[in-house]
């Protein structure tokens, strides 16, 4: 039996027999990643993604070689600080920060009828419906299923971190290492949430290996059952952040597939309720946000993509919110010392 080498073209990653490697087997990206304002792309190809599991599924634009060298460590810069040396400087004037939303407006009670905000579906949530025949009822697509539960030799390890590949029965002993939680991107830093290992390059990231032990699954489904990443349970609590200028909140609310006939996003001027279900197991959200400032919901809409649902919401008024949620103050318990 051939032993395989892994390919270390970017976009690639399959294991290769080095008698077989002709020059059009590896389809693959000569760029580089670059990240700016969500957005992920590669610098030979145009195609981008604002999910990071969607850019690693990004097809490669360019066929060649498989390349079975790994690339160096980058080398790190050595300082060449010095201390004697005083260099002038021009006084640069701190920036300052919107200032937060005061109390300018009487906050009204949040009873208040809610009007359903106006919703927008993406062409790329389409597409995943389509793909995962989700539009008429919860079906599996699995090739593995479909294949009468048999796994298909070359099928690659679903465990977020691990690129082991199904070769036959000894591959289910064997131990799989991936990572449980979801990768993060901020300020040039890549890293894992499950064992914070931090790097600012890419290809180092990628290379990372898995801190958690476990068996290897070999399809979504039984990743979803194991994999801390991908399981989420019913009445789900999705991630969710948000970011803000000064008209304007967007919140993001991260969950793939979601169903658009079961979405209902409704406001007042100071409370938020998002329901919806999503997914091929159909898992529901219900969530209502007590608002910390107040908003126009006439102005305000909703976009679903096959990674999220963002809430676009419409400042009352155009100033920084201090935090997403309001937190009443807290009445005196006649316990407080006089």
């Amino acid at each position: 039996m051939p032993v395989l080498v892994h390919c270390y073209n970017k976009g690639c990653g399959q294991k290769f027999d080095p008698e077989k490697n002709d020059s059009d087997v590896c389809q693959y990206h000569p760029g580089e990643p670059i990240f700016h304002d969500a957005k992920k792309k590669w610098s030979c190809c145009k195609k981008f993604s604002t999910d990071f599991t969607e850019f690693l599924n990004i097809k490669g634009c360019t066929m060649g070689k498989h390349n079975g060298v790994k690339p160096a460590e980058p080398s790190k810069p050595e300082s060449s600080a010095t201390p004697n040396v005083v260099s002038e400087s021009v006084p640069v004037a701190p920036k300052t920060l919107p200032p937060p939303i005061s109390a300018s407006q009487p906050r009204p009670v949040s009873t208040e009828p809610m009007k359903q905000l106006r919703v927008v579906i993406a062409p790329s949530l389409l597409l995943m419906l389509e793909k995962l025949s989700l539009t008429n009822g919860p079906q599996n697509t699995d090739k593995t299923e479909q294949n009468g539960g048999k796994v298909i030799p070359g099928t690659t390890c679903k465990n977020s971190g691990c690129k082991a590949i199904f070769t036959g029965t000894d591959s289910d002993i064997e131990l799989c290492l991936y990572h449980p939680g979801v990768p993060i991107f901020h300020e040039g830093m890549k890293f894992w949430t499950c064992c914070n290992r931090k790097t600012s390059e890419f290809e180092t990231f990628m290379e990372q290996q898995g801190c958690t032990t476990g068996r290897h699954n070999w399809t979504e489904k039984a990743a979803r059952e194991t994999n801390l990443a991908l399981s989420v349970a019913q009445n789900a609590s999705c991630r969710y952040d948000y970011f803000q200028l000064p008209g304007l909140l967007t919140l993001s609310i991260y969950a793939k597939a979601t169903l658009p006939d079961t979405v209902t996003v409704e406001a007042n001027q100071t409370r938020l309720v998002v329901q919806f279900d999503f997914g091929q197991e159909r898992q529901h959200f219900d969530r209502t946000f007590e608002l910390f400032g107040l908003i126009d919901p006439s102005e305000s809409s909703v976009r679903l993509t096959g990674t999220k649902m963002e809430i676009m919401l419409k400042k009352a008024e155009a100033m920084s919110w201090a935090r997403l949620e309001h937190i009443p103050p807290q009445l005196p318990t006649g316990d407080e010392a006089e």
